[in-house]
C-alpha cells in the first residue's frame, strides 16, 4: 500500500518549471549583452584591434622620423616626412613594363614626362634600358642636291640619330641615350659602340658595259657598307611586343642593296626604318646609282625618333604604379 506523499515526489511542479525558464532567459540575455552589446566582448576586441593598428602606425612614423634624423646627422636639414620607400626593387623590373620617364624637356610629352617601356632589365648584359613607347619627334634624312650631300646623310645617319637621342638624357636618372637600332652594349651605363660601323666603303659591282657615274674613276662609292647592328634590338623588341607602336621610326642602321638588275649591286644606299606593322623596311634610301650612271639623291624622308635610355639603376627607386599599362606606368624617383 502506497504512502500518501509518494505521488507528489515524482517530477517538478509547473511553477518550478516556469521559474527555471525565466532564470535561463535572464542568463541568455546577460550572456548576449556581454558578448555583442555596446560594451560586449566583440566590441572590446574590435576596439583593441584598432588600437593595436594605430599603435603600429605611430611606431612606424616615429621610426621613420628617427631614420631621417640619423640620415641628416651630418648637418643637413631635418625633415619630419618619412623617406620614400620603393614599392618594388628596380631589379624586379621586367622587359615590357611601362615606365614614366622625365626627359627634362618640357616641350615633350606631359611637361617633359614620356611613357617608356623596359627594353632590357637590369639582369641583362646591357643593363637597365628603356625605350620611348611613342616617337618623341620627327627627323628628316636624305635631304640634299648633290651626291656628296646624299653620301653624308647616309654615312653619318647613325651618329646623327644617336646625337638626336642624347637630347633626352636626364642626368638625374640616366647615363646615356641612343637611337633604337644602334649597338646596345654598355660599360658603366655608357653606350660604348652605339656609333660603330664597319668603317669600310662599299663598291658598285657592275658589268663591263655599265656606265660609271659622271666624274667617277672607280667603282668605289665612298659609302659605308651595310651593318646589322639593329638585330639585337629587333630580336628583343619582337620578343616583348615592343617593335610596333603604330608609327614609322628610324633604326640607326645602314643598308646597301641591289636595285632591279643583277648585273650590279650596292647601288642603293638606305637607312633602315620600321614602317608601322610592316617590320624592318630597308628601302628608305638617301641616294642611289641608276644603271645609266645617273646618281639620284633620295627624296625627303621624315621618320620618328625612339630613343633608348640607359638608366641609373643604382640611384632610382620605383615609388608608385604597377607597370601594366601607360595609365598605370611605374613612377621613378631619385
Amino acid at each position: 500500500m502506497k504512502e500518501p506523499n509518494e505521488e507528489k515526489q515524482k517530477g517538478i511542479t509547473l511553477i518550478a518549471l516556469v521559474i527555471t525558464i525565466i532564470i535561463l532567459l535572464i542568463l541568455v540575455g546577460v550572456t548576449i549583452n556581454l558578448t555583442i552589446g555596446e560594451h560586449g566582448i566583440f566590441n572590446i576586441a574590435k576596439e583593441a584591434g584598432k588600437n593595436y593598428i594605430n599603435a603600429q602606425e605611430y611606431e612606424k612614423t616615429e621610426i621613420d622620423k628617427l631614420y631621417n634624423k640619423i640620415q641628416n646627422i651630418n648637418g643637413e636639414t631635418e625633415s619630419d616626412d618619412p623617406p620614400i620607400k620603393p614599392i618594388i626593387s628596380v631589379n624586379d623590373l621586367k622587359a615590357g613594363d611601362y615606365i614614366k620617364y622625365n626627359t627634362g624637356k618640357s616641350e615633350v610629352g606631359d611637361n617633359g614626362i614620356i611613357i617608356c617601356r623596359v627594353l632590357y632589365p637590369t639582369t641583362s648584359q646591357y643593363g637597365l634600358q628603356i625605350i620611348s613607347d611613342k616617337n618623341v619627334k620627327e627627323i628628316a634624312l636624305g635631304i640634299g642636291n648633290t651626291w656628296e650631300e646624299g653620301k653624308s646623310a647616309y654615312n653619318n645617319a647613325i651618329e646623327n640619330l644617336n646625337n638626336e637621342a642624347e637630347a633626352y638624357i636626364n642626368t638625374e636618372y640616366a647615363y646615356d641615350a641612343r637611337c633604337v637600332g644602334s649597338i646596345p652594349t654598355v660599360i658603366d651605363g655608357i653606350f660604348v659602340d652605339k656609333d660603330k660601323h664597319n668603317g669600310e666603303a662599299g663598291t658598285i659591282s657592275i658589268s663591263n658595259d655599265y656606265t660609271l657615274p659622271a666624274g667617277w674613276k672607280s667603282r668605289d662609292t665612298g659609302c659605308y657598307k651595310s651593318d646589322t647592328n639593329y638585330e639585337t634590338d629587333e630580336t628583343q623588341m619582337k620578343k616583348f611586343e615592343l617593335l610596333y607602336n603604330g608609327q614609322a621610326y628610324w633604326l640607326a642602321s645602314r643598308h646597301t642593296a641591289m636595285a632591279g638588275n643583277e648585273t650590279y649591286s650596292e647601288n642603293s644606299f638606305s637607312v633602315r626604318t620600321i614602317l608601322h606593322n610592316y617590320g624592318v623596311y630597308n628601302n628608305t634610301y638617301c641616294l642611289q646609282v641608276d644603271n645609266d650612271g645617273e646618281c639620284t639623291i633620295g627624296p625627303f624622308y621624315e621618320r620618328g625618333l625612339r630613343p633608348c635610355i640607359s638608366l641609373k639603376s643604382d640611384v632610382i627607386k620605383i615609388t608608385s604604379g604597377n607597370g601594366e599599362s601607360s595609365e598605370t606606368a611605374y613612377v621613378i624617383e631619385k
